[in-house]
């Protein structure tokens, strides 16, 4: 990689040095050999110096670049991570509930309306594994991306035991077609939906940033 500071130290040096023969050729002109020579040494002696000073700085600054740069790339490996482990609980979760519920061989914690030991709460545990790594990845976040993942989780644990409810109990026949209609379990579908693509759209958003 380039150093960006290179250019201006160039400049300088050359601005210095040029300054310093057009002294010096001007000493010589008045006949102070001896002053001259004395100001050569001083001037080389402090571009010497200044040389090791703007070097040593531009390695110190091009070390900061390359360590932020580091962190971005851990950064979006975490958010990349993060996206996978959504997609994972979304496929789950789809699967769950409007694909083999319904089917034989549920356990005894899904016939009662729990996620203990399921697929989906498998994937749930595993996003909130990850969204910790990424919220210790971002310093100064908190533990804003655990949060969400919670949000998902609760929201998952509430629809199962409305399901379980509905298993149950008398089914009300709410429309004029006889459909069931159940006003508490399209609430917490709505606010399913709503969370899973508010936190995609927090995602890309974060990629965009650090990319």
């Amino acid at each position: 990689m380039k150093n960006p500071y290179a250019p201006g130290f160039w400049c300088a040096i050359a601005a210095l040095v040029l300054l310093s023969a057009t002294y010096f050729y001007g000493v010589m002109l008045a006949h102070q050999l001896d002053k001259a020579l004395l100001f050569l040494d001083s001037a080389s002696a402090m571009i010497g110096v200044l040389s090791i000073a703007v070097v040593a700085w531009a390695s110190l600054q091009g070390q900061r670049i390359k360590k932020k740069q580091l962190e971005q790339g851990k950064t979006l490996v975490q958010i990349w991570d993060t996206k996978v482990a959504l997609r994972r609980v979304e496929t789950v979760f789809d699967r769950y509930f409007w694909g083999s519920y319904w089917q034989p061989g549920r356990t005894f914690q899904e016939v009662m309306g729990e996620l203990t030991g399921t697929p989906l709460e498998k994937s749930l545990e595993a996003l909130k594994v990850q969204c910790r790594a990424l919220d210790q990845q971002v310093t100064g976040e908190g533990w804003h991306w655990l949060n969400n993942a919670r949000e998902l989780a609760d929201v998952a644990t509430a629809m199962a035991r409305e399901r379980y409810q509905l298993d149950v109990c008398d089914p009300r026949f709410d429309s004029p077609d006889g459909t069931v209609i159940n006003r508490d379990f399209e609430v917490l579908v709505y606010t399913w939906t709503a969370r899973l693509k508010s936190f995609d759209h927090q995602l890309d958003e974060m990629e965009t940033e650090y990319s």
